[in-house]
């Protein structure tokens, strides 16, 4: 084997050495503890990371206490998880469970908040701003929290508008608005700061988010679509709306009349179950207003015509019109 030169050793070390700098420099972890009494007021954070760097929150509580966290960042690939410190048993997984936390503390100590870059985007060496609010109530706060009417309806100003947020806050992004009157489906209030947050789910439209507690008032459940006869069953999920639509079984068949039933998950995203001779069901799966999945291991195609979108999977025809999907 040919030995190496002086300089190629040198050249070969000096590689080595800036490597390792690289390595060393590509994965930066740091930690920030937050005070006990600025976690009781509840507090937010804005900072940035990058690559592979991870930033470490620590909050120390008592057993019982709930520790609330959201995280708010324009970049979808930004997370966070929730462990206790030295312990790699996450209590909660965002990329799971997504941007918002409240998690009873299971005993005393300190807990980690870990924010993070997944996968490709941190391998891409992304750069991601971020704001993080964190917070520590008592459970006497969760327990006045919990509960709560099945029903909400929105009691603003007569032709204003609530927002409807992504997160806790006014500093998530507004996915959607309602109107004085709307009924909302509770789906659980939490604290931050001082002030009480609604996650919610929209009758009608299926539009989800965080809405400002002192706008709601609990109200009657609203009267759900009966399914025609012979429509379909669903997954469980009482449908936002019920009806016919043209449909066709087989190519050159004519169209006819067959039940549906929808369950609505916002603007032009939607799961629609079509009632089948032989009491059969098609599923047809809605996003950004085009189907993207069917329960038939068949070609699904589509195209418009107007505001209806011709639906094919394999020789079934559907015509699906927008304010299925949509509502209104």
């Amino acid at each position: 084997m040919r030995s190496m030169t002086p300089l190629a050793c040198l050249l070969s070390n000096a590689v080595l050495a800036v490597v390792l700098a690289g390595a060393s420099l590509a994965q930066t972890m740091r930690s920030e503890t937050v005070a006990p009494s600025t976690a009781a007021t509840g507090t937010v954070i804005e900072s940035r990371l990058r690559g592979d760097d991870s930033i470490d929150y620590l909050v120390a509580g008592d057993a019982g206490q709930i520790l609330s966290v959201d995280l708010a960042t324009p970049n979808s690939s930004l997370s966070f998880n929730i462990l206790p410190e030295g312990s790699e048993d996450a209590l909660f997984i965002g990329s799971i469970s997504g941007n918002v936390a409240d998690i009873p503390l299971p005993k005393s100590g300190t807990y980690v908040a870990r924010v993070y870059l997944m996968g490709n985007a941190a391998r891409r060496d992304e750069t991601a701003a971020f704001s993080l609010g964190i917070g520590l109530g008592g459970p006497d706060v969760a327990a006045g929290l919990a509960g709560g009417p099945d029903w909400w309806a929105v009691s603003i100003r007569p032709g204003s508008a609530l927002n409807i947020r992504r997160g806790p806050a006014t500093r998530h992004d507004v996915v959607g608005r309602a109107q004085n009157g709307q009924v909302m489906q509770n789906r659980g209030c939490r604290m931050t700061g001082s002030e009480r947050w609604c996650r919610i789910r929209t009758h009608g439209s299926g539009v989800q988010g965080w809405v400002s507690g002192q706008f709601l008032i609990e109200t009657e459940p609203p009267t759900m679509p009966e399914a025609p006869e012979g429509g379909p069953v669903g997954n469980g999920t009482p449908f936002d709306a019920t009806g016919m639509v043209p449909c066709a079984a087989t190519a050159g068949a004519p169209m006819r009349s067959c039940p549906f039933g929808v369950v609505r998950q916002g603007p032009s995203s939607a799961g629609v179950w079509i009632a089948l001779d032989g009491g059969g069901e098609r599923q047809i799966l809605f996003e950004g207003g085009a189907p993207v999945a069917t329960n038939l291991d068949a070609k699904l195609t589509s195209e418009r015509s107007g505001d209806v979108t011709l639906v094919r999977i394999g020789e079934e025809r559907y015509k699906i019109p927008d304010a299925l999907v949509n509502g209104g």
